[in-house]
């Protein structure tokens, strides 16, 4: 997945405007999205923390806030 830079700028901006379990939820999405290495791409290209991707990751696996 090609990201632009509207593509880049609404990632983040979406990110922001979230908070808590929501937020973690929707940047695992976006790094799904992208493919394998995404988690490391949303971290480079988007400033997006890998820990809290993770946590979102986890928080979808198990169904738990």
């Amino acid at each position: 997945m090609e990201l632009t830079d509207d593509l880049k700028q609404l990632f983040i901006k979406t990110a922001d405007a979230l908070t808590g379990s929501a937020r973690h939820v929707f940047m695992a999405g976006g790094a799904h999205v992208m493919g394998k290495g995404g988690q490391r791409r949303a971290e480079v290209e988007l400033g997006w923390n890998r820990g809290t991707i993770r946590k979102g990751q986890h928080e979808l696996d198990s169904g738990l806030e």
